[in-house]
């Protein structure tokens, strides 16, 4: 994280922290109870710690104010509004509610679903997707500063959306298996919150979950596996190591399957400059961008999943390491989890838990497709040589334009086998070649491999390259037999084996 970007956080945090004079920071009750919500401990897991530092009583229901908007198809634009403090109405209020799949959606601190598109630009998505039910809770009113209020009002918001569930379970026929609850950000903590309340609830959808009071507390506190049936989840700005850097998300692992598009950080394009960001998202959204980004970035990235043809497909792997390192590239017959909305069609194995890593393009569209090469160096000709090598796969939609494959000097030893992942922004369709160049850079200190006035001619000498593209689940073969590759030249392949 850049300087600007750390000191944009802090002062955020300050924000939310220094304004804890707006509350009465001495209450000494250890809990306090509402009606049918039940009663919220300030002692034990939600007590003071080195996670949270000053803890704080619930508001009132009636202070939080949740609201929970009804959206369909027949009402796209118009809400039916059902306070949450009033489900008595619910069957007036929402009287043609139908039986059908239904999505809760929670927003995060400061937001606002009637003032920021965020929320509607999601549930816009989803009702162009599916016949669903479609609640915004707007809690608004709950979610202002001091940040510590706020995630304590968070469990009300939950406790609430229990309760509504629990009551279209029993007034319109539905069942847990319908719901699928989609929060962002202090919204992810709240499904969880309800999670818990729910029994056989279907899926939470955590989208970047709230990092500061929630990482590394009890799972009773935060988001964690046994919420749902089903918990995926997206980091996008996670804390990388070190004292002086924090980020709004958590890098903590808390699903079934958590994804970590770009490592979880520093997601690429978020830029500080406010210019650049309002030309792109306009002048609301391009103000919030510019303040934090990366935090947002996990929201466009599912909201982008719901309809797009390209998948967001990402890779298990043990550790960002191993990912970074070209570990793990490859998903088996089983094929590779999807980013977003469409993570539920790879539930791993019961018990079974992973992390998924993948890049992404700096703007949108940000998915990207992904082709797996690999280049097979001939047994019998040439000798080692080092430098770069670039490739420009061609399809019959498109091509990848030229991609360099490495990204420092490497070297290409006789009857050796190097692998490869060209991310690309578009579906170039069925591959029809290879266009393959080779840049030599002598070593040092070895005179016998330098290119003085062109006289040596380096080359590498390939016999086949593959092409496995993740998305087609297909794979090509391409074979030169020896061809030779000489420095500073290209060659054409699309002979398959």
């Amino acid at each position: 994280m850049c300087c600007q970007e750390m000191s944009a956080v802090l002062c955020l945090l300050v924000v939310c922290f220094l304004q804890v004079n707006t509350v009465t920071a001495t209450d000494k009750r250890a809990a306090v109870c509402f009606d049918r919500l039940g009663c919220f401990a300030t002692e034990g897991p939600f007590g003071i710690s080195l996670e949270r530092p000053l803890v704080l009583p619930p508001e009132r229901p009636e202070q939080i104010g949740t609201i929970f908007q009804l959206y369909t198809r027949d009402r796209s634009n118009a809400s039916l509004n059902l306070p949450a403090t009033r489900l008595d109405d619910l069957t007036t209020v929402w009287a043609q509610f139908k039986n059908k799949p239904t999505k809760i959606l929670s927003h995060g601190f400061i937001d606002n679903s009637n003032e920021t598109p965020y929320q509607r630009n999601l549930k816009d998505e989803l009702l162009a997707h599916g016949d669903y039910n479609v609640i915004i809770v707007d809690w608004s009113k709950g979610n202002s500063p001091p940040y510590t209020q706020a995630t304590a009002n968070t469990r009300v918001v939950g406790a609430q959306i229990g309760l509504l569930v629990d009551e279209l379970i029993k007034k319109k026929a539905m069942s847990a298996s319908d719901f699928h609850l989609i929060g962002h950000s202090l919204g992810a903590q709240i499904s969880g919150y309800a999670g818990e309340r729910i029994p056989g609830l279907a899926r939470i959808s955590g989208i970047d979950p709230a990092g500061p009071y929630f990482e590394n507390t009890d799972p009773v506190v935060r988001l964690d596996p046994t919420d749902a049936v089903f918990v995926d989840v997206i980091h996008s700005d996670g804390a990388p190591l070190g004292l002086l850097e924090l980020g709004l998300g958590t890098k903590q692992a808390v699903g079934h399957l958590d994804f970590f598009p770009n490592l979880g950080r520093d997601q690429p394009g978020c830029t500080r400059n406010p210019f650049t960001q309002i030309s792109q998202w306009g002048l609301v959204e391009g103000s919030i961008e510019t303040l934090i980004c990366n935090h947002m970035r996990a929201f466009h990235y599912y909201v982008e999943s719901i309809n797009t043809r390209c998948p967001f497909v990402g890779y298990p792997c043990n550790s960002e390491q191993d990912f970074t390192n070209g570990v793990c590239n490859v998903c088996g017959t089983g094929g590779c989890p999807y980013m977003g909305f469409h993570a539920d069609r790879s539930k791993p194995s019961p018990g079974q838990r992973r992390k998924i890593y993948l890049t992404t393009d700096n703007h949108r569209p940000f998915c990207m497709y992904h082709l797996e090469l690999t280049v097979k160096m001939s047994s019998i000709s040439g000798q080692s040589e080092q430098g770069y090598i670039t490739v420009d796969i061609v399809g019959d939609q498109g091509s990848t334009n030229d991609v360099r494959l490495n990204s420092v000097v490497m070297e290409f030893e006789v009857g050796k086998e190097y692998h490869f992942s060209v991310p690309t922004p578009s579906d170039i369709g069925n591959v029809q070649s290879v266009k393959f160049s080779f840049v030599q850079v002598p070593p040092l200190l070895n005179v016998f491999q330098w290119n003085l006035l062109g006289l040596r001619h380096p080359k590498l000498y390939i016999d086949e390259i593959d092409v496995f593209f993740q998305e087609q689940n297909k794979k090509l073969r391409f074979c030169s037999t020896g061809l030779s590759v000489e420095t500073d030249h290209s060659v054409t392949i699309s002979r398959q084996c």
